[in-house]
């Protein structure tokens, strides 16, 4: 395990919730890092619908979901917030003191005086390879999330999976790899215009194979080297691969809160309207992750709930020193953590 990284507050889930959460610890002036599962930003927002209009953000007539999450970055950025991507946390204990320890699924810790879920449905997590025996290269050779182009220099390369991810990753991959095949199961790919038509250019140019099948079976004992691709009944074929990228989705799988502590109500976690805060004492949900009275599912609803926990959170955090309402269009304070002034 890493050396413990101290934290005042540690915020579970990068979606608009987590991200805004961040935001409003930030100009409260609460040093914070964020914990996601998936490898960038943006939570379910990305992950379902990131071309997808959204329409009820209070002072927008519309934005897609993908400059939504961009817009809500752009706002942290002035307080160098770091998100820890491609982990989930795990374990999370509360010491004598009052605060929490939390271990993430790649090794990391965190000593945190103060936890906000932002979890939503879930963690975000990869569907996996079904190929018996296949998951003993997963890191080396079997890929879940980004990878650096470098790595992919003068390597075979298989793309797998139906979706823009998917498409946009075996394009990219052209720029660098000796060859690139995408792998596809649904005859209609789900991507972008755009990258469909990068896609079309580039198999009729030769840079890329397209191929509709399934893995079946790999040869390989202590590397991966071969994998056989079924396109039918009657017709299984071979390929040289070096770096296997799967991106066969994602699915939301929720931490066993109950084991923190945490109690849980159908799968979410009753708070108080006044604090946003669980039954235990530091941890505060906000989001689709929480329920309450009149409890509606929506973002300016949780932008709301993250503001009242950004306020409770800084009053336990400093109990000596008075909380005052202060405005960003007025106050030389905020103005300041922003970097406006």
């Amino acid at each position: 395990m890493h050396v413990a990284i101290n934290t005042e507050a540690l915020i579970i889930g990068a979606g608009p919730i987590g991200l805004f959460q961040a935001f409003e610890l930030g100009l409260l002036g609460v040093d914070c890092h964020i914990v996601e599962a998936m490898d960038r930003p943006g939570g379910q927002c990305v992950e379902l619908y990131p071309d997808k209009p959204i329409y009820d953000i209070p002072g927008t007539a519309y934005t897609t979901a993908e400059d939504f999450i961009l817009q809500l970055l752009k706002q942290l950025k002035p307080f160098g917030t770091q998100i820890h991507t491609g982990q989930t946390v795990e374990g999370l204990t509360k010491n004598d003191d009052g605060g929490f320890v939390a271990t993430t699924s790649t090794g990391k810790a965190f000593a945190a005086k103060q936890v906000f879920l932002a979890t939503g449905a879930g963690a975000f997590t990869p569907v996996k390879l079904r190929v018996d025996g296949i998951e003993q290269f997963e890191d080396e050779q079997i890929h879940y999330h980004s990878v650096e182009q470098q790595k992919l220099t003068g390597k075979n390369v298989v793309v797998v999976g139906d979706n823009n991810n998917a498409v946009h990753c075996a394009i990219s991959a052209c720029d660098n790899a000796n060859s690139v095949v995408l792998l596809h199961r649904k005859r209609r790919l789900g991507a972008s215009s755009e990258n469909l038509a990068s896609l079309e250019q580039l198999v009729s140019n030769g840079r890329m194979q397209q191929i509709k099948g399934k893995i079946t079976s790999y040869t390989g004992s202590y590397s991966l080297q071969k994998i056989s691709i079924q396109e039918n009944a009657d017709h299984i074929q071979q390929h040289d691969v070096d770096e296997l990228i799967v991106k066969l989705g994602n699915s939301p799988k929720q931490s066993d809160l109950n084991s923190w502590g945490v109690t849980t109500q159908a799968k979410h976690v009753p708070v108080d309207t006044a604090h946003y805060q669980t039954d235990l004492s530091g941890v505060f949900a906000v989001g689709d992750i929480n329920i309450y009275p009149a409890k509606r599912k929506l973002i300016l609803c949780g932008f709301h709930e993250a503001t009242l926990a950004a306020f409770s959170a800084t009053g336990n955090l400093r109990p000596d020193k008075p909380l005052h309402l202060q405005y960003t269009t007025t106050s030389t304070e905020l103005q300041k953590r922003l970097g406006i002034i």
